[in-house]
């Protein structure tokens, strides 16, 4: 990559959800995380937040994110 070149942010962000859903697929076929686990630990956070306010908005996102793994197929 050019290092002066400026991705978008929505790209960016866009490419951090696969890289995460990559790494948590590598994982949980390595056996080092259940992902099924992991995915109700994100939804759970989400609920977490929405109990206590969420001042910064995170929840709707933690639980898109959950989703986004669970409708997944496997790399």
């Amino acid at each position: 990559m050019i290092e002066d070149k400026k991705i978008p942010g929505d790209r960016l962000v866009l490419a951090l959800i696969s890289a995460f859903r990559t790494l948590v697929f590598e994982l949980s076929r390595k056996g080092v995380i259940n992902q099924d686990e992991f995915i109700l630990m994100l939804q759970e956070t989400a609920v977490t937040h929405r109990e206590h306010g969420d001042p910064n908005n995170l929840a709707d996102a933690i639980h898109a994110l959950s989703i986004h793994l669970q409708g997944s197929p496997d790399p």
